[in-house]
């Protein structure tokens, strides 16, 4: 299982788009799942919807211990995007729920069976990164992401409101992403995210993927 993670416009989807398509170049059977499907295998529209409940951790892990089961006898490349932390960690996050480190202890022990790799896109500074997307993205995407977010229980412990709020909420999840990072038994990658370095990014995950450029 490869695993694609890092703050929203870092290019994700594209590089998990590239990568699967090489892998299959490269002879591998694989197979990448878009982050929003609505059907995920991981997180699905039905999971999301659960964010808030209680159960919501155990529910991520019994997600995964499935997935796991059902992939772990096949031979294809599974190529996951935002899911082991953004689609997951940062809904906890966004809750403020103890013991996220815990949770992700047991995220890698769930699906150590499928050996997964992690390429980690981080841009160099999270806020600056997230004026850059809100401003390629546009006003209607950043009232919409900046709405949503001003409302999640992490900000209004720690005071966020409006776009600079969404810029300091991005940085404290990169903060948070960093120290799983940092701590991770999943062999991992980090790239440094630069707009338009394209060719860089994906050179590094080729040679981190054993993929040869076409």
């Amino acid at each position: 299982m490869w695993l694609l993670e890092g703050l929203p416009g870092v290019g994700k989807s594209t590089m998990a788009a590239y990568l699967c398509e090489l892998a299959r170049q490269s002879g591998y059977a694989a197979k990448w799942y878009l982050e929003e499907s609505h059907d995920h295998p991981v997180h699905s529209a039905s999971l999301k919807g659960k964010r808030l409940d209680a159960d919501f951790i155990e529910e991520c892990l019994q997600s995964w211990s499935r997935f796991t089961e059902q992939c772990e006898k096949d031979e294809t490349v599974h190529i996951l995007e935002g899911s082991a932390f953004q689609s997951t960690v940062r809904f906890m996050m966004e809750e403020k729920r103890p013991a996220i480190a815990h949770y992700y202890q047991r995220f890698e022990e769930a699906v150590a069976p499928l050996n997964p790799r992690m390429v980690y896109l981080r841009p160099r500074d999270a806020v600056r990164h997230s004026q850059y997307v809100s401003m390629l993205r546009g006003n209607d995407w950043t009232a919409k992401v900046s709405g949503y977010l001003e409302n999640t229980r992490h900000a209004k412990h720690e005071g966020l409101t409006g776009t600079n709020g969404m810029h300091k909420f991005w940085a404290d999840y990169a903060a948070l992403c960093d120290t799983l990072v940092a701590r991770t038994k999943v062999p991992t990658k980090n790239v440094e995210f630069v707009p338009g370095d394209w060719r860089r990014h994906m050179a590094e995950a080729n040679e981190f993927f054993e993929l040869k450029a076409p």
